[in-house]
């Protein structure tokens, strides 16, 4: 939705990476048979991370009627890659339910981007609207009701920013509910616990950094922003961005110690998945954290939804 959740690659082990790779592959490919071949240009990183936290919680990779079956990983030629046959995630309930989450999350992202923006952007989120509707409708005929799984938080959402958004903590925690809710979705207790905590700290993390990457333009373009509130014309010091690091971290480790409790089956898994869980949360989130807050030189976004693995 975001792209910002998405490994370090100088800190992962080759086969880790390819793993990480095999999942996006595998998404990709699961959202053009369920959503529609044109819906693979909006997959983000951050649903990959979805993916492997349902993995990881289901013990496996299960087929659509539910039977257990190891992770596996087919090698596929694609379009962008036409030349060498690139790791690709067998299909799944997993690959199916996230490409269906993307597509629902997708439609809520046009939606507020059609309301917070301005210009031709605004524009543009107004003719790709129907379009995002059509994936959205067919996500709802795989997932019956996912999306009014996360419409009551993402409708609380837009109000705050309606309204000027009085706080940075309400609208964070409304948007940690409604991807709380997508990675809970159908898992038995306690994976559905856990997987709802795991998202709900991953989900204000994404919040918090997104704000924080689009402040400085936010203000000039005149779009809602939790942080100016708080900060007003002052902006961010450095010690202010000292303070949202270390919350931002605590956000992290609240997910970490919830994926504490998760037993990732290696047999059935892969022994890459849990590394690179751990990775995701211990290492390559905290690194993006650091990045957006202390950038070296100034850069209008570091956001990189749509770049192919």
């Amino acid at each position: 939705m975001f792209g910002y959740v998405r490994p370090y690659p100088p800190e992962l082990k080759i086969r880790e990476y390819e793993y990480y790779r095999g999942v996006y592959c595998g998404l990709c490919r699961a959202m053009g048979r369920c959503t529609g071949q044109c819906s693979r240009l909006t997959l983000s990183y951050d649903l990959v991370f979805l993916a492997l936290t349902r993995l990881a919680l289901l013990g496996g990779n299960p087929c659509v009627d539910k039977t257990s079956r190891a992770v596996h990983f087919d090698k596929k030629r694609c379009l962008p890659h036409p030349f060498r046959r690139r790791a690709c995630l067998q299909p799944g309930d997993t690959t199916d339910y996230v490409a269906c989450a993307a597509a629902v999350l997708g439609y809520h992202k046009i939606l507020d981007d059609k309301q917070d923006e301005t210009g031709s952007k605004r524009l543009r989120a107004r003719l790709l609207v129907p379009q995002f509707r059509i994936w959205q409708r067919r996500a709802e005929q795989r997932y019956h009701g996912l999306s009014e799984l996360i419409s009551p938080s993402m409708s609380a959402l837009f109000q705050m920013e309606a309204n000027g958004l009085p706080s940075a903590d309400e609208p964070a925690s409304a948007f940690g509910q409604a991807l709380g809710a997508l990675f809970a979705h159908g898992l038995n207790e306690p994976q559905s616990r856990i997987a709802h905590h795991i998202g709900y700290h991953v989900g204000r993390w994404l919040y918090f950094i997104d704000a924080i990457d689009d402040y400085d333009g936010d203000l000039r373009a005149g779009r809602p922003n939790p942080f100016y509130r708080l900060y007003g014309e002052e902006g961010m010091t450095q010690e202010r961005r000292e303070h949202l690091e270390n919350a931002l971290i605590v956000e992290l480790h609240r997910a970490c110690d919830a994926l504490d409790l998760v037993h990732i089956d290696e047999t059935m898994c892969g022994k890459e998945l849990s590394p690179l869980l751990y990775h995701m949360l211990q290492t390559a989130l905290p690194q993006k954290t650091h990045e957006i807050l202390f950038p070296k030189c100034k850069q209008p976004s570091t956001k990189e939804n749509n770049e192919s693995l």
